[in-house]
């Protein structure tokens, strides 16, 4: 049995049954406690607007994968992880390959920030066990958590290398809507690709490019915006200790504002209103970009359970 263990926290044992009833939103028993992981998130259970659940074992969230060992090997094997979209910039993905071990993975390279996308990014291919995509280093540096969590807040710093004024997460998630569009939608059609899943979306401290991609997911699915909210916000629970230290400074010494390590709930809300604001819906901003309505279509069908029965109707069958 995969762990959902967090230390201090009391663990539902319903959350550790992939058949139990639905989690509530935010609640940290859906956390994969497994060495190595940073930040690793089932996000299973969420309910729909229209009644149904998100499956759980289906879709993961982490941040960087590149300390994973045995047991992360074990239990990606366990849940039958077929898909990794990894959305840092090329600097992280070389630097940091994920380790993956014996688990037959694709890998969906698709830098989010990245002005113009590498060789070895928007595309999907099967990979060598432990590898992490063409051109990638063939032996992981031996780094901290911080460390890779710390590239992936200078990737966002960069992002707006040209732009005089302070860097804001707001600046940093209009500019992702806005102007990266394409990218957003490429990481959710690689989930929508035919046995994509169970798959894993992840960039660094799996915040902020994981927290969009993740958003649009569930928006998508019809899960409630405070719904989205309460799991974006829960990423604050476990972005601490060595991992808040090494994000706090950039590595030119420089401090990195505060700012950009939060999890506002109000933010990624007030992300996919700008979304619908300018398409209507999320269905129409990922078509706008590029997805299609079949993928969309079939994406929702295999992530979603099918909506319980109304009682009536059970009573009624039963006694036909």
């Amino acid at each position: 049995m995969i762990p959902n263990n967090v230390s201090g926290d009391t663990v539902e044992a319903a959350a550790a049954d992939p058949g139990a009833a639905p989690v509530v939103s935010g609640d940290p028993a859906r956390v994969l406690d497994l060495p190595g992981a940073i930040n690793l998130r089932d996000v299973g259970g969420y309910r729909t607007v229209d009644g149904r659940t998100v499956r759980w074992r289906m879709l993961l969230r982490c941040g960087a994968m590149h300390r994973l060992g045995e047991p992360a090997h074990t239990a990606f094997t366990e849940i039958g992880l077929r898909t990794v979209v990894d959305l840092r910039e090329l600097s992280e993905f070389q630097h940091e390959p994920d380790m993956l071990g014996p688990v037959p993975v694709t890998i969906a390279h698709i830098p989010v920030y990245a002005a113009v996308l590498p060789s070895t990014a928007a595309t999907t291919e099967a990979e060598p066990a432990g590898s992490a995509g063409p051109g990638a280093a063939v032996h992981p540096r031996v780094d901290t958590a911080g460390e890779a969590v710390a590239a992936g807040a200078v990737s966002a710093l960069r992002a707006l290398v040209d732009d005089d004024t302070p860097l804001t997460l707001e600046k940093l998630y209009t500019f992702a809507v806005d102007e990266r569009g394409e990218r957003l939608t490429a990481a959710v059609l690689a989930l929508a690709a035919p046995d994509a899943l169970p798959a894993v979306v992840h960039c660094s401290a799996g915040k902020d490019r994981t927290g969009m991609v993740i958003a649009l997911t569930l928006a998508l699915l019809g899960v409630p915006d405070e719904t989205i909210a309460a799991d974006y916000a829960l990423t604050a629970r476990y972005l601490v200790g060595e991992i808040a230290e090494a994000l706090s400074t950039a590595p030119n010494g420089k401090p990195v504002p505060a700012e950009l390590l939060t999890c506002p709930p109000e933010l990624i809300v007030a992300t996919l209103a700008r979304i619908r604001d300018r398409h209507g819906d999320v269905r129409s901003f990922l078509l706008a970009h590029g997805a299609t309505p079949t993928a969309l279509d079939e994406l929702r069908d295999t992530l979603l359970a099918p909506a319980p029965a109304p009682a009536n109707a059970t009573s009624t069958a039963a006694t036909d």
